[in-house]
């Protein structure tokens, strides 16, 4: 009569169990090396005013350089004029960028009106030709294992005389 081995359940259990592992480590390893999308300010324009705060609307546009979507819970905006915030807002309605895709989008922000004094006040003690410009953008991102992320546009706009 023939003898079968038989192999304990828990040996082969366990080499799966540790397998599923390794695999997961690496995928989080790989979420975790994801290239952060790219920001731009594509357009501004005013809309209403309140008290001390100016209603702007920010056309925005984000690319994702990554293999893979992204997805977003929230997206937090700042925007600094000469080192100084002016300006902030928020898009909570979630969002999905293809891989190697953008997305735009409009999002208001409200305009602090005293930062904007200060700014202002400022500009004519020492006049510039251009202005340095610097939007953050803090995204929630839904993907596992990436979390909190912050992306960075800074640039100058010139002014006319």
């Amino acid at each position: 009569m023939p003898r079968y081995r038989v192999k304990p359940l828990v040996k082969t259990g366990g080499f799966f169990i540790a397998l599923v592992a390794l695999l997961a480590v690496s995928g989080c390893a790989l979420l975790r090396d994801a290239a952060k999308p790219e920001v731009t300010l594509t357009s501004v324009s005013f809309g209403g005013s309140s008290g001390l705060t100016q209603l702007i609307n920010l056309g925005v546009k984000v690319r994702n350089p990554n293999g893979f979507a992204l997805n977003f819970n929230r997206l937090n905006y700042r925007i600094f004029l000469e080192d100084s915030e002016v300006a902030s807002g928020r898009r909570g309605e979630p969002l999905s960028i293809a891989a190697n895709d953008s997305a735009s989008f409009t999002v208001p922000v409200e305009l602090n009106l005293l930062s904007g004094l200060s700014l202002a006040e400022k500009l004519m003690r020492s006049p510039k030709n251009e202005l340095a410009y610097r939007l953050e953008v803090d995204a929630d991102v839904a993907n596992f294992g990436l979390g909190l992320m912050t992306m960075r546009k800074e640039s100058k706009i010139k002014l006319s005389q």
